[in-house]
């Protein structure tokens, strides 16, 4: 009975005390909920925009189309430009690192492609995986699309840039 009863008050104390105890630990006011940076969130504080308008600069930036107001085209242009910053390759810094990256993926690339070329040209194409290569093919032919209209979204809707080039 006495045992149980420590314990009951060891518990009903101690767990308390425990959880004041590691919430008061240093590392714990290191984690701070919502600080990481959102540039969507940024975006549309900093232009002002509405929940309209931020759904408008988001569905017509991908597509590549003008927008009619000239602070949404503002905010088009800088949205298009953080995703082609987000989407931009990134190489290793070091010259010598980025050589072998960039001399490993064309070797990669023209392997897996000359035995492609090799299967279906001894008459094995039966035996390609044709799903992988069509998701492959996609994927590039989307990457390039969605780069081409970012490109297009900037061009159409940078007034700074179309006023100093006429």
């Amino acid at each position: 009975m006495t045992t149980s009863l420590i314990a009951v008050l060891v518990i009903a104390v101690g767990l308390p005390l425990l959880a004041w105890w590691v919430a008061r630990r240093p590392y714990w006011s290191r984690l701070r909920p919502g600080a990481e940076p959102d540039p969507w969130r940024d975006l549309v504080r900093r232009h002002g925009l509405s929940a309209g308008e931020a759904a408008r600069v988001a569905t017509d930036v991908p597509r590549g189309l003008r927008l009619p107001d000239p602070r949404l085209r503002r905010a088009a242009v800088e949205w298009a430009r953080e995703l082609l910053d987000q989407e931009q390759l990134r190489l290793p810094r070091n010259p010598r690192t980025r050589g072998v990256v960039v001399v490993l993926v064309i070797v990669w690339a023209t392997t897996a492609l000359g035995l492609l070329v090799f299967r279906i040209a001894s008459g094995e194409g039966f035996d390609v995986d044709w799903f992988t290569v069509a998701v492959w093919i996609a994927a590039g032919v989307w990457g390039v699309r969605r780069r081409r209209a970012l490109r297009r979204a900037v061009q159409l809707n940078d007034e700074l840039g179309r006023a100093g080039s006429g």
